[in-house]
């Protein structure tokens, strides 16, 4: 089971416009609410439970209700139900956050786990058994759950503009393609036409016959309740004119009220990120810079070590960034420039040659994130005489590799989606830094489309020794929190050399890991700390400095251009 605090929250609120009230009224001798939060807290991998409900005066009975059975409650936004949802989070410290609502007193626990479990284990940004209206459903409306983690709800809280956005709270996660990380938890057969969800008069009179067919129990499973509805064909059939809501409809007063509720919200992002190695939230500012004319803030986590920035205020976590800026920013041309190709080629021939010291003797399928030009990619395909994909997010540089006859996507969520054969080797040079989830997509790549004995091949900057602060690094590790990252995300460590190719002779700038899935991948990992990491990083830099300056030549090398 995961370290991680994860939270559901169940929104509720008295003023539902079709069936006002309904949260609390009666089913079965028990609030629905009630119901709703009994069965949500048998689900087994959810750490917590909150109801959320809003400042209005006419919510009062929700908080009382929750402080009489000693149920967690927030109270925020009325009608920015995102909002709502992130102060919650904020305040209760979730690490993921599981999106309920108190209308729904049949939701099955296995039902949620099932969704977590999949959110969990592929390490995605966001998750879920349905989406709204156009989406077709597999799901059985009342069984909803969506999961997704802080960060990407922190994104969402600071980006979301539209109404919509605002108050079913996670379309901005999933709304636009490639965006994030999501997945979606399908239902074989569909059950995507049954109704057990409360949104009128019709759905309780049916939600007060299924608890009285049950006893007024409410730990039955959704495999029983199928089970009852077969018998009961009225209960369906009662509810056949009964609409769901489409993604975009959203509540008339929100729209007159939202703009006037927001200017009151405290705008505040939380003080201390959560780790991306350990997920704890004990981060203190470390390091405060300017790169490229934006400012840039590392926190160092007091738990376990790990130096890294916050993703969620980040430049470089903003969609457009590796697409059109990132190599303007850092070459002052998207266009590939000469002195660039000529590194990757040297880092590419050094590679094969790790590669084939480590004994890699065949590759059928060889999968590159990061790809660049594409230089990598084809010496492997050469190499190994493998088929070879590349992921480059970078319009210019995927452009140059496709020239050369390359098989290239934009982005890893593409990949994915596409259900690629499994492949033997996949690389990720210069790539994990990058990512504000190294270890979520370590387990992704393990889970999604690294072979059980296939190859995992990194280099990353070694903190020890690189100057690492800059805009587009989020993580800087050492070797010790390297080796930590790929234990937490299911790998076993063949090989980790640390040298300075091509840059310099003297200095072990780069981490360069070569790993494999383990056959039994941790499901409770603790991340062993380490220890005055700000320290030896200074003495560290401090004694490169030194080196470089008694011997010049060997220190750094130029990469001669060809």
């Amino acid at each position: 089971m995961s370290q991680e605090n994860i939270l559901a929250i169940i929104q509720a609120r008295m003023g539902s416009s079709r069936l006002p009230g309904k949260v609390l009224r009666d089913l079965g001798g028990k609030p629905v609410l009630a119901r709703v939060i009994n069965r949500v807290r048998r689900a087994q991998t959810v750490t917590g439970v909150v109801v959320a409900t809003t400042t209005d005066p006419a919510d009062d009975p929700i908080a009382a209700f929750c402080q009489q059975k000693a149920v967690p409650v927030f109270r925020g936004s009325q009608f920015d139900v995102l909002d709502r949802y992130y102060q919650a989070a904020h305040e209760h410290h979730a690490d993921v956050v599981v999106r309920i609502t108190a209308d729904c007193p049949m939701i099955d626990p296995q039902e949620i786990d099932r969704v977590v479990t999949a959110f969990l284990e592929g390490a995605y940004d966001f998750a879920a058994n349905r989406l709204p209206p156009p989406a077709q459903r597999t799901s059985p409306i009342g069984m909803d759950t969506e999961v997704c983690s802080f960060a990407a709800l922190t994104q969402a809280w600071q980006n979301a503009t539209e109404p919509y956005e605002r108050e079913h709270v996670m379309p901005y996660l999933y709304d636009t393609p490639g965006r994030f990380r999501v997945k979606i938890v399908e239902t074989e057969p569909s059950l995507g036409h049954l109704r057990f969800t409360i949104d009128t008069e019709e759905d309780l009179q049916v939600a007060r016959a299924i608890y009285a067919a049950f006893g007024n129990r409410d730990d039955f499973s959704l495999a029983e309740l199928l089970e009852q509805n077969a018998l009961h064909p009225q209960w369906q059939a009662s509810l056949a004119g009964v609409r769901h809501k489409s993604l975009t409809e959203v509540d008339a007063r929100a729209q007159t009220n939202a703009i006037e509720e927001t200017a009151q919200i405290p705008q505040e992002a939380p003080a201390a990120p959560a780790c991306p190695l350990c997920g704890k939230r004990q981060a203190k500012e470390l390091h405060r810079m300017q790169s490229f004319g934006f400012p840039v803030v590392y926190y160092h986590c007091q738990a376990c070590g790990f130096v890294f920035q916050d993703a969620a205020a980040s430049r470089a976590t903003q969609p457009d960034f590796y697409t059109e800026n990132y190599r303007k920013i850092y070459q002052q041309s998207a266009a590939p420039t000469p002195k660039d190709l000529r590194q990757q080629q040297l880092r590419a021939e050094d590679q094969i040659r790790f590669l084939r010291a480590q004994g890699v003797q065949s590759l059928a399928r060889v999968l590159d994130i990061g790809a660049s030009s594409g230089l990598f990619l084809q010496a492997l395909q050469n190499e190994f005489q493998a088929e070879g994909v590349g992921v480059e997010p970078g319009n210019a540089y995927r452009a140059l590799a496709e020239a050369q006859g390359l098989r290239m996507v934009t982005s890893l969520p593409e990949l994915i989606a596409s259900r690629p054969e499994r492949f033997d080797l996949v690389s990720l040079m210069h790539v994990l830094e990058h990512l504000p989830d190294p270890v979520g997509v370590l387990r992704q790549i393990r889970a999604e489309l690294l072979t059980p004995q296939g190859w995992l091949l990194l280099e990353v900057p070694n903190f020890y020794a690189h100057n690492s602060y800059e805009l587009a690094h989020l993580s800087c590790f050492t070797p010790h929190t390297i080796v930590e990252a790929l234990s937490k995300a299911g790998y076993e460590i063949i090989n980790l050399r640390q040298h300075g190719y091509p840059r310099s002779e003297l200095f072990k700038l780069y981490l360069n890991v070569l790993a494999q899935p383990s056959a039994n991948p941790p499901t409770d990992y603790k991340v062993r700390p380490e220890r005055a990491v700000p320290f030896k990083r200074s003495l560290a830099i401090a004694w490169r400095d030194l080196r470089a300056r008694l011997d010049p030549k060997r220190s750094w090398l130029p990469v001669e251009e060809k």
